[in-house]
Parts: C-alpha cells; sequence; structure tokens
C-alpha cells in the first residue's frame, strides 16, 4: 500500500517560495528581513544572490529561536541544480556558519557515486543522501543545531531522475489550459504546443529570461502571429534579442481576446513583477496538485526518511522554492473550490 505526506509533515510552514514570504506568519517577512539585512528595497533575492543566502541565515535563526532552540553553527542546502550550488557557496562566504551541501540525481544507468566538492557533495544516487548525512555526522555536524534547507522542486517533490517529468508536464498542461481558456478551441493547439516546446530550449534563454511566464506568454502571442518567431530568432542569432515588454508594446493586431492580457503583462513587467502571467502559474498549481493526487508526482522517501531521522536529533527543517507563490499558493477561488497550499497536497513517498 502507498504511503503518502505532505511536506508540511516535515516542514510544518517554514516553507519559503519565490517571493522569500514564510508560509509560517510567525516567522519575519520579507520587508522586514529587508530592514534588518541592509537590502535594497523592491528587490526579491533570487536563490542565486548572496542577498538570499543571508534571508536564509535570518529566517532560520528565527525559526530557531521560535522553538527555543540553541544558537544554530550549521545549514546544510538540498538541491538537485546549480543554484542549489551557488547558495552553499555562498552560504559558506558569510562566515556565519559552517555549511554543506548535496546536490542529487537519479541516474541509474551510471554508476552509484559520491564526490565531495569543497563543501558540495554531488551524488548520481538520491539514496545516497544518508552516506552524505553520515560524513557530516562524522565531520561533527552537530544536528541539534542545524538548520537544513532542502530544496523542493525537483528535489523533495518531483526528485530528478524520478519523477521530475510531472513537474515540467503539469506547466505545459497549464500553458495549454490558459490558452483554451483566452482564445476558444479554435485556435492552433498543435502550434501552440510546438511554440511553447521550442521557446523551452536554452536558445531561447536571451529571451525568456528562462521564466515560465514569459515562455507561455510569448508562445501564446506568436501561436496567433502576433509574435514573429523566426524573425525574432534571427535577431537572438545577430545579438539583437529583443525583450518580452518590446514586443508587447511594440505588438500590431492585437486580437480584442487577448489585449487585456496584453495590458496586464505590459504593466507588472514595467512594475518588476517577475510573475506577470498569473492566469498561468493559478492553473500550474491545479495540474501541479492533480498529478500529486494520481501518483504522477510523488515525494522523495530518501529525503523524507533522512529529515524525520535528524529531526529526532534536533534538526531545523525547511523547505524552499524558487516556484511563485501563485503557483504554489491557492487563490481565494481556489481555496473556496478545495485547493490546497503545494506543501499541504499529500504525495505518494517514493
Amino acid at each position: 500500500m502507498s504511503v503518502r505526506a505532505t511536506i508540511a509533515d516535515l516542514t510544518d510552514d517554514r516553507v519559503i517560495y519565490r517571493d522569500l514570504q514564510p508560509c509560517d506568519p510567525t516567522l519575519p517577512s520579507l520587508p522586514m528581513l529587508r530592514a534588518e539585512l541592509g537590502l535594497p528595497v523592491n528587490v526579491t533575492p533570487r536563490k542565486r544572490d548572496v542577498a538570499y543566502a543571508r534571508v536564509i541565515v535570518a529566517l532560520a535563526r528565527a525559526a530557531q529561536a521560535l522553538r527555543n532552540g540553541p544558537p544554530l553553527t550549521t545549514v546544510v542546502v538540498i538541491g538537485d541544480t546549480e543554484n542549489d550550488r551557488l547558495l552553499t557557496v555562498h552560504l559558506q562566504s558569510l562566515n556565519e556558519v559552517a555549511t554543506y551541501g548535496f546536490i542529487g540525481v537519479d541516474r541509474p544507468v551510471a554508476p552509484a557515486t559520491l564526490e565531495w566538492n569543497d563543501v558540495v557533495a554531488t551524488a548520481t544516487r538520491w539514496a545516497l543522501v544518508h552516506e552524505w548525512a553520515a560524513e557530516l555526522t562524522v565531520r561533527g555536524v552537530n544536528w541539534s543545531q542545524t538548520a537544513i534547507l532542502i530544496d523542493i522542486d525537483k528535489t523533495l517533490l518531483g526528485p530528478r531522475g524520478r519523477s521530475d517529468g510531472a513537474i515540467d508536464d503539469a506547466r505545459a498542461e497549464a500553458a495549454l489550459i490558459v490558452a483554451t481558456e483566452l482564445l476558444g478551441d479554435q485556435f492552433d493547439r498543435a502550434l501552440f504546443r510546438r511554440n511553447y516546446t521550442e521557446l523551452c530550449r536554452r536558445e531561447w534563454h536571451a529571451l525568456t529570461l528562462d521564466n515560465q511566464d514569459y515562455t507561455v506568454a510569448i508562445a501564446l502571442f506568436a501561436t496567433i502571429a502576433v509574435f514573429d518567431l523566426p524573425a525574432i530568432e534571427v535577431q537572438l542569432a545577430a545579438g539583437l534579442s529583443p525583450t518580452l515588454l518590446e514586443l508587447l508594446v511594440a505588438a500590431q493586431q492585437v486580437p480584442a481576446e487577448l489585449q487585456p492580457l496584453r495590458k496586464q503583462l505590459i504593466e507588472r513587467i514595467e512594475a518588476g513583477d517577475p510573475t506577470p502571467f498569473i492566469q498561468f502559474r493559478r492553473a500550474e498549481l491545479v495540474t501541479t496538485a492533480a498529478r500529486m493526487a494520481d501518483g504522477r508526482l510523488t515525494l522523495s522517501n530518501e529525503l523524507f526518511r533522512l529529515g524525520r531521522a535528524l529531526q529526532e536529533q534536533g534538526a531545523l527543517v525547511l523547505a524552499a522554492s524558487d516556484k511563485p507563490a501563485e503557483s504554489a499558493l491557492p487563490s481565494p477561488e481556489q481555496v473556496a473550490a478545495g485547493l490546497l497550499p503545494l506543501h499541504r497536497i499529500p504525495a505518494i513517498l517514493d
């Protein structure tokens, strides 16, 4: 029989999404931390930024204090990407706490290896996280004075190399749902899928900024020939990439059903909002929840078991995601329909 759990079973509401507003209201908000840490107003640090590491340390210390725990001496990061490695390096550079990182993936066709590079270990099996933790114990880590920050997307939820494809599929389905809602059933769905798949490629990152809001919006406007992707591709090849804002402002013959979206995107991008396509993100939460419900998207059993074991030794466990809050926390209408926050949606432990 499959065992189900939620991220909150491990972390409670000690969860941080892209906006760095803790889901636990007893923890300091980002505006409070900006004032405390001297961070710029109206700038939200991303995981690759040193400022993000400073926010994480501050939040971890606040969470530890709230449970009357001893002062933190160590912060460890468990993730799957270069950004998680960078976060570990930035935490180390602060010289406030000892820091270690684990970067994992399941590569069943490769030998099982755990390789250390300074304070970061890289593994070809998620199961090796237990060996990594044992090594930290040997190195003198006191788990009762340690905060464990676990990445959510493609680490704790949909571990890379196992069920991570379901995360990408959920985004693709959400993109198609929103396109259909805006344009009806008469638009070229196959062309939209091709445009979306193409724009997800690294070669388009100069335009999309590797931002799914931008990717979906560009695919949508290209499908109805408001944007000319081949012409934009020529510009990219020449190093003359336009921005999405420039394309939207210059757009001609935008159909009436997309005029409100065009206006929304322009206003939110000009305001510096990295998540301008709210409708898409709301749909993404729905499609993600569906995959968690039917077992296509699972939680990492290895990370869950490790977290539980280290909690018994006094460790503080938190989770973080670069996912926008709009695709992780339901709107009032979605709450009324019974949708839960992402970290409180049950999924199979696999």
